[in-house]
């Protein structure tokens, strides 16, 4: 059994982060529990649930994407909670020539095994996820 502490809940979230924006989701993916759920609040509540559809998820966004980054902006952890709360800015441009620069709100739940077992995303304005 894990314990999560400020530093690994810090270091799997900057982690989750950075693989996506490397478009290194065998890392992003490694990071979830399986039966991971990733909601997207302002896309009409869309869920996604399990590994493998998340993938299919960000697979897509990737593949769809020219440029990823994410700066996040402030990071909140509850060591005890196992909860991580962050507001970043999306900068990133699609193949189809849309630009993004947003700012959006991650909720992450981290199960004892130090897995991520729940996203949760506000973005501001519209998603490029799908």
């Amino acid at each position: 059994m894990a314990t999560n502490t400020h530093t690994t809940l810090t270091k799997t979230i900057t982690t989750y982060f950075t693989s996506i924006d490397a478009s290194d989701l065998p890392t992003t993916i490694s990071l979830l529990a399986p039966t991971a759920t990733f909601t997207i609040v302002t896309a009409a509540n869309t869920t996604f649930t399990g590994r493998d559809a998340i993938h299919t998820m960000l697979a897509d966004f990737v593949d769809r994407s020219s440029s990823i980054e994410h700066r996040v902006l402030s990071m909140v952890v509850d060591e005890k909670a196992g909860k991580v709360a962050t507001q970043q800015r999306y900068i990133g441009k699609l193949k189809d020539g849309t630009e993004n620069d947003m700012h959006n709100c991650n909720f992450f739940d981290v199960d004892e095994e130090g897995r991520i077992e729940k996203v949760v995303v506000w973005m501001g304005g519209g998603s490029p996820l799908k």
